[in-house]
């Protein structure tokens, strides 16, 4: 070994979460010797997220639906290779010893064309495993039964080049250098970017967009693509429901209702949306919107308001998933309104107050339309359906919503073979990519499609990682 580095071995992963950890796996079983390289623990968003990850059904029909999804942001070859990869993603499973289970609901978007062949299921897990940790779990049990060396709380700093090949790594642990040497491959698995506050400025429509999943995630393995001249794509792109952030914690709750005695409101104090009908991951697309006006985001934040009724019908958000999951949130939000998160009012004017919206008497009337509504059975500006046109009666409740991140979707772009490109569309030689940094999901996102991502992803980039020639 060269005395310039400290390791040597075939495939570096940078980045041990979901798809780290099957790119790990998928290397390793095609004869490679490989390093994992974690900043944190490891789980990243997998362990934290919910519970399914996507399988389509291979065929032109899940082709054609990915395609339409897309908005023109892939390539054929591309969509291809994931319908190709995904489809096998029960088959990889069960390889591992694990157990899978279909999880309704299937297709996000059921009237794009080849939604049919969108299947999400998942890891049948222990009893209390939350989320994606039964997924998390299994991957990291495959791991560590094949030995895989991984160097945790590792932070990478630099890619290391010869010439046109990446061929290492430089890290550092504690404050001590540690630069590996990789004969065969590098695969940036590192997540995106929910806690860059200045990366979600420059690439987001809408501002401030809070997080919801993995602290770890700041945009690391991007700029390492960056350093090394790759090619960027999906940067608007996201997963985002609406939920609430609280100074108390770094991360925020996901909004979920537990009756339909709600209404959403901007900051004026108008409806703007059909509530009950905003498919969950592109919520976030009906508040983007710049009121060129009043020179703000009039909907970042809007407001969440409710009855007394549907308070103590359970709790506002729901757990199981998120870095938030430890936190017990009371059954009927009381504990939430003491510490000052919901607040309440008699009359909308004291809630409107309270909330610091713009105004008071337009809530009024926003709530004076919405009864009238209710009592007519039409909700002839929004659409909202006769069974969940339920009047706020009581005391009412609000708080502010803003849109919350489960996933960035942009990163470096990859072609067919995970590989790397630059930015004139050339592969960079010996790196590759896997998972959320640099998604598929470029435009809509299907539920499950990140982690069915990092599954396909991961053993795509791994395989091919692992059968470069190895360097000399």
């Amino acid at each position: 070994m060269s005395n310039a580095w400290d390791e040597e071995t075939d495939v570096v992963v940078l980045g041990y979460g979901g798809a780290g950890a099957a790119a790990a796996i998928s290397a390793h079983d095609a004869g490679a010797r490989v390093v994992i390289v974690e900043k944190n623990h490891g789980g990243g968003n997998t362990r934290l997220a919910t519970l399914t990850f996507l399988c389509p059904i291979k065929g032109p029909a899940a082709k054609k639906h990915i395609r339409a999804l897309s908005f023109g942001t892939l390539e054929e070859e591309t969509i291809d290779a994931f319908v190709e990869w995904g489809s096998k993603n029960i088959e990889f499973i069960k390889q591992l010893g694990g157990e899978t289970e279909v999880c309704p609901p299937g297709p996000t978007f059921p009237k794009a064309p080849g939604s049919e062949a969108m299947v999400r299921y998942r890891v049948k897990g222990k009893e209390g495993e939350l989320g994606g940790e039964s997924l998390w779990c299994l991957l990291s049990q495959n791991v560590d039964q094949r030995n895989i060396q991984v160097y945790r709380q590792t932070i990478a700093k630099r890619l290391v080049r010869s010439g046109d090949k990446v061929v290492g790594v430089e890290t550092e642990q504690g404050g001590r250098r540690l630069k590996v040497r990789a004969r065969r491959g590098i695969i940036l698995s590192t997540g995106g970017f929910e806690y860059n506050e200045v990366m979600k400025r420059d690439y987001f429509s809408g501002y401030p967009i809070h997080a919801f999943g993995h602290s770890g995630n700041q945009g690391d393995g991007l700029k390492l693509a960056q350093d090394v001249g790759a090619e960027l794509w999906h940067m608007k792109a996201l997963a985002a429901p609406m939920g609430y952030k609280f100074p108390e914690y770094d991360a925020a709750f996901i909004m979920w209702m537990p009756a339909y005695g709600f209404i959403i409101v901007d900051q004026p104090g108008r409806r703007f949306c059909n509530e009950t009908g905003l498919e969950k991951y592109s919520m976030w697309m009906e508040v983007a919107r710049f009121d060129i006006g009043g020179l703000r985001f009039s909907r970042i934040p809007s407001y969440l308001i409710f009855d007394e009724r549907t308070r103590l019908s359970g709790p506002i958000t729901r757990a199981g998933h998120g870095a938030n999951r430890d936190y017990k949130w009371s059954d009927d939000n009381s504990e939430e309104i003491r510490r000052g998160w919901i607040v309440s009012g008699r009359e909308p004017a004291e809630l409107a107050r309270g909330l610091g919206m713009d105004s008071a008497r337009q809530l009024g009337e926003t709530l004076t339309a919405y009864r009238k509504a209710c009592r007519t059975g039409e909700d002839e500006e929004f659409g909202r359906s006769r069974e969940t046109l339920v009047e706020l009666g009581g005391r009412l409740y609000g708080v502010p919503l803003w849109p919350c991140l489960l996933n960035t979707q942009g990163g470096p772009k990859r072609n067919a073979r995970g590989q790397i490109l630059d930015a004139w569309g050339s592969p960079i030689k010996r790196l590759y990519g896997a998972g959320e940094l640099g998604s598929i999901w470029g435009f809509l996102y299907q539920s499950g499609g990140n982690l069915g991502e990092c599954l396909a992803s991961g053993r795509m980039a791994g395989l091919h990682a692992a059968s470069e020639i190895p360097l000399a």
